[in-house]
């Protein structure tokens, strides 16, 4: 454990660095307040600080403070050590936010406790930022496989759902253009009866990581379901759209080789936002575009 001690007088300094050495703890010595404040900027300082009321530049209770502004989910242990004893004093020094307070001249024994004391609340506060580190991280993973296909790595249909319901509602309100593509692989049964389960799952996977690379940051790609896939794109004519989808669909069409000894195609329906309008009918309007495309000969793109 590294301590902090911060004492501008020098015998006094010599004195403390000298029995916490003794106990068995490292020390960063500081001569006066600002010092002391520079060494608490860095990015790794103690977390365990002994600190003279009474110094030169910043004094002890308002490092203290500044301390309690800026920290986090791991604070500090601060012990204000002075030669005045009053109940003032120690009020002050408690409502500054130091968690205890010493007198000096100090008895070395009461001073040894009060550091073990800080010591163990230090290791206490450090195990606990730790695990609310981790429970955030798993928070935020489990956040993550909740919005995300396990396979495809894109937007699953609930995600999807939550996104266009707002995203609906934000182009209505400023008058933005919004259009989907429907998507599905075509004859994708054909390639999971001929080749198998982990060949269907390739091509599910190549075809995700197109559309990944493909569309915008701003757009939403989604499985759908199955074969089906399903594109959200926010400020996007049906025109813009059905230019996008044709890209996908030519690039797919050319890179679907490397993904299946089958050469695999997709169709393709848009169709943009109208004024009436709401999720469900759009959704049955790009999907009826796309069966056009399906009933058309596959392999094309249908805007409606």
């Amino acid at each position: 454990m590294n301590i902090l001690i911060a004492e501008d007088d020098a015998p006094s300094r010599l004195m403390l660095q000298s029995l916490l050495t003794k106990w068995g703890y490292t020390v960063t010595v500081a001569a006066d307040g600002d010092e002391a404040w520079r060494i608490l900027c860095d990015p790794v300082h103690p977390m365990l600080i002994i600190l003279d009321w009474l110094m030169p530049g910043i004094e002890g209770p308002e490092i203290v403070r500044r301390l309690r502004v800026r920290e986090g989910n791991n604070p500090h242990y601060v012990i204000i050590m002075t030669s005045c004893s009053s109940d003032n004093s120690v009020t002050l020094a408690l409502d500054a936010g130091a968690d205890d307070f010493i007198t000096k001249p100090f008895n070395n024994s009461e001073l040894r406790a009060r550091v073990n004391v800080g010591c163990r609340m230090t290791h206490l506060h450090e195990t606990l930022a730790e695990k609310l580190h981790k429970l955030e991280s798993a928070t935020e993973t489990i956040f993550e496989l909740a919005r995300t296909d396990e396979l495809t790595g894109l937007h699953n249909r609930r995600s999807f759902n939550e996104t266009f319901a707002l995203s609906l509602s934000s182009a209505r309100r400023h008058g933005h253009p919004l259009s989907l593509i429907s998507i599905d692989l075509d004859h994708f049964k054909t390639i999971n009866d001929t080749y198998g389960h982990s060949i269907g799952d390739l091509v599910l996977k190549e075809f995700s990581n197109l559309l990944k690379d493909m569309v915008r940051v701003e757009d939403i790609a989604s499985r759908w379901g199955g074969e089906e896939f399903i594109i959200m794109l926010p400020n996007t004519t049906s025109e813009a759209a059905a230019a996008l989808a044709e890209r996908i669909r030519s690039t797919f069409e050319q890179q679907s080789s490397s993904a299946s000894p089958l050469a695999v195609t997709a169709s393709f329906g848009v169709s943009q936002l109208q004024n009436d309008d709401n999720e469900d009918s759009l959704i049955r309007r790009v999907d009826n575009a796309l069966y056009t495309a399906k009933r058309e000969g596959r392999n094309r793109v249908v805007t409606v």
